[in-house]
């Protein structure tokens, strides 16, 4: 049926998200200026101009803190590493409860932020409390999440 729509010129009337649900990975770096020092922004330029962000409106924001760091506070491979691990792990905890599109990171002086939009959460305070914990047997994490119909906290990242 979506065929014919995009034959005929119909748009989809359902209250569900268009083709594709994930647009594809296309990953770009940038250095940026912050207050205490510089930073790296990595994130995904696909999600420019991506036409479902209505249906994923809640941004969550995952704050990790760099443990092996280097003189700007930015680790060096070893934690580098773990902090790419850690990253798939939080990527499994979200998924495992909603649909979740992955934005990008922002590596800063003795920081890693890494941002992500959900359709509806779906896990409780006490699941995330108990994975946050976990986690902070290593190093220190704040999770946040709030509604963001809009996608302004990534504005300055994607069009």
């Amino acid at each position: 049926m979506n065929i014919f729509r995009k034959f005929f010129g119909q748009k989809n009337k359902s209250n569900e998200p268009t083709e594709p649900i994930y647009p594809g990975e296309s990953f770009s770096i940038s250095k940026i200026t912050l207050e205490d020092g510089w930073g790296l922004a990595t994130f995904n330029s696909k999600y420019n101009d991506y036409q479902n962000k209505l249906f994923f409106p809640w941004h969550v924001l995952v704050e990790l803190e760099i443990i092996e760091k280097n003189t700007n506070g930015h680790p060096i491979d070893t934690d580098a590493e773990k902090l790419a691990m850690m990253e798939n792990e939080i990527m499994a905890f979200l998924k495992s409860k909603q649909t979740v599109h992955f934005l990008g990171r922002v590596t800063r002086n003795g920081y890693r932020d890494l941002l992500y939009y959900i359709d509806t959460p779906k896990f409780s305070q006490e699941e995330v409390n108990k994975f946050c914990d976990t986690v902070m047997n290593e190093r220190a994490i704040n999770f946040g999440m709030e509604s963001d119909p809009k996608w302004h906290a990534v504005s300055g990242f994607i069009k």
